[in-house]
């Protein structure tokens, strides 16, 4: 998770990404709320169309993420179900205010139940 602020670029989060071995980056404000996510994806299309590594990334940040609010009875099968729905590698899970209470990734979840 990175703290948005306007400075971020597209090789900051590419950056990120590749560090974490995420294919998405989940972006929270100053309070923890939740700011918006960026996918790999969002990222190649950037650049596809003319976006360099030190273009900004507010306009390609998707301000309403899918995510899963903590009254969730099932986060993780949410997250899987979230997965096999619409392709969402990470979720976040956000509290009523929108502040970031977790992320939950499905190579998490896989790996924790299966193993490596």
């Amino acid at each position: 998770m990175l703290e948005y602020n306007d400075a971020l670029t597209i090789g900051d989060v590419m950056r990120y990404i590749a560090t974490e071995h995420e294919r998405t980056c989940v972006l929270q404000d100053n309070n923890g709320k939740l700011y918006g996510v960026i996918s790999q994806g969002d990222l190649i299309k950037a650049i596809w169309n003319g976006a360099e590594l030190i273009t900004p990334i507010n306009n390609i940040i998707n301000p309403n993420p899918i995510i899963i609010n903590t009254e969730s009875k099932d986060p993780e099968g949410d997250t899987i179900k979230l997965f096999c729905q619409y392709g969402v590698l990470l979720v976040p899970v956000v509290d009523n205010n929108r502040k970031i209470v977790e992320v939950l990734s499905v190579r998490k979840i896989i790996s924790d139940k299966y193993g490596n």
